[in-house]
């Protein structure tokens, strides 16, 4: 059986050589032989939680165009899976906003680690720290009360 992923319930399953090497299971526990495996997406946030992180860090907003930096935080800290236009949405920022700063400011294409090296401002990278840090230890929070 070298090479076969089994697709269950929403689930893939890597099978070779009769052992189960990849697991991908979002959000579950599930017995693979003797052993428990934990799905490693609970460590990812809800959406309504980085939502509510932005609240925190308004203080180092300096117009519209910070939520192109949430944008980021968010794709490339925290799996932010969808795109600027269902961010816009889920965030309530203006349609186009995103696309637009990204336009003019191209370094914000890149990954967030690449932003300083790329001359991105000082205020950017604040507001960068500043929410993964808000992101994080509400994520902390979450783990220590479930």
């Amino acid at each position: 059986m070298a090479g076969n992923n089994i697709y269950v319930q929403g689930s893939y399953v890597d099978i070779h050589d009769n052992e189960v090497v990849n697991l991908s299971v979002d959000k579950a526990q599930v017995r693979v032989g003797d052993h428990q495996v934990m799905s490693q997406q609970s460590d990812v946030p809800e959406v309504k939680m980085l939502v509510e992180s932005v609240d925190e860090v308004r203080d180092f907003f300096w117009g519209d165009s910070s939520m192109a930096v949430i944008f980021g935080v968010c794709r490339d800290c925290f799996q932010y899976a969808d795109n600027m236009s269902q961010f816009e949405r889920d965030f309530g920022c203006v349609e186009g906003l995103i696309s637009n700063t990204f336009r003019h400011n191209p370094y914000m294409r890149l990954a967030v680690g690449k932003w300083e090296q790329q001359g991105a401002k000082q205020r950017v990278l604040r507001l960068v720290d500043a929410y993964k840090n808000e992101v994080s230890k509400r994520l902390k929070l979450q783990t220590l009360t479930e």
